[in-house]
């Protein structure tokens, strides 16, 4: 069975004729603010924007760093490597003098 490719941005329905820009409509807009009053839509609006907008953007930033930064560490490899001819001078002449030419990468964790 082969599945059709969606696309999100075209239309559900024939916009073309009447029916499906009428069905089109009705899937996008709720009828039911027809029946409450301007005052009443301007009274949600602004409880929307003012009592809760504060809190879950705390919220949200809390659950993110939470849960969404030990998932990073888990996917990205922290482990990195570097030459040791790129190091510090000062640290590249202790590494020499210690282990000799044996060492040639040093092996670093990356960390947050």
């Amino acid at each position: 069975m082969a599945l059709s490719s969606f696309d999100i941005d075209a239309p559900r329905w024939d916009q073309t004729t009447f029916m499906g820009r009428l069905k089109h409509f009705f899937n996008i807009t709720d009828p039911r603010t027809a029946l409450l009053p301007d005052a009443r839509l301007d009274e949600a609006k602004a409880l929307r924007i003012t009592f809760l907008h504060g809190p879950i953007q705390v919220m949200m930033v809390g659950v993110f760093l939470i849960f969404m930064v030990p998932a990073a560490c888990s996917l990205f490899p922290q482990r990195c490597s570097i030459a040791v001819s790129k190091l510090e001078p000062e640290l590249r002449d202790s590494i020499q003098s210690k282990y000799g030419d044996a060492v040639q990468l040093v092996y670093f964790n990356k960390g947050l």
